[in-house]
């Protein structure tokens, strides 16, 4: 495999955040903190790379996942895949909630999941549409479970760590929404970008 096909990108995210768990004085100046946003906006998108220890390894193993999937497919998707659901995720945060403080690229892996499910499910034939659509179904699920005040499905939060519902919901808004967007530009007959 040559160096272009490889996720270099879904690779350099996960080693970054990873770096980060060692660096706590650099973790504190990227976390997303309210109120400091206003005086130092990167924090809308570089809290997302920064990770509580306790969570590190579900959020950085699905990132490196589905963002190696994705990255295979079509890098430059991939890049508007987690910036689109990364803007998404901190507006929710913004305004649909009161955290003071918010870590984790789960938002990032939402997005990822459900434009890869609404990839699959878009398919013009093949039974891969099935498990797009299933996909599509229990994210759906999840969320409204989670939005509810569920809580966590999948993990135990560790002791005084709230679920960002909204934040995996609107992060998967925004990824579904860059798949959609493909589509349409493949549908269009425009030519998507072109593999290695």
């Amino acid at each position: 495999m040559t160096a272009r096909r490889l996720p270099l990108l879904a690779l350099a995210l996960v080693a970054s955040s990873g770096a980060l768990l060692c660096a706590p004085g650099l973790a504190e100046a990227l976390s997303f903190e309210r109120e400091r946003l206003a005086r130092e906006p990167w924090r809308l998108l570089s809290g997302h790379l920064v990770h509580d220890p306790a969570l590190a390894t579900v959020d950085l193993t699905v990132l490196l996942v589905l963002g190696a999937w994705w990255e295979l497919r079509s890098r430059a998707r991939f890049a508007w895949i987690l910036l689109v659901s990364a803007g998404f995720a901190s507006l929710a945060l913004v305004v649909c909630t009161s955290f003071a403080r918010y870590t984790g690229s789960s938002a990032l892996g939402s997005g990822l999941l459900l434009a890869a499910a609404l990839s699959l499910a878009l398919e013009p034939e093949g039974r891969a549409r099935w498990l797009g659509w299933l996909l599509v179904a229990a994210f759906a699920a999840k969320c409204a479970l989670e939005l509810s005040g569920a809580g966590a499905l999948f993990v135990d939060l560790p002791e005084g760590m709230h679920l960002a519902a909204a934040a995996h919901a609107a992060g998967g808004l925004g990824g579904g929404l860059v798949a959609l967007a493909g589509r349409r530009v493949q549908g269009a007959g425009v030519r998507p970008e072109r593999q290695p």
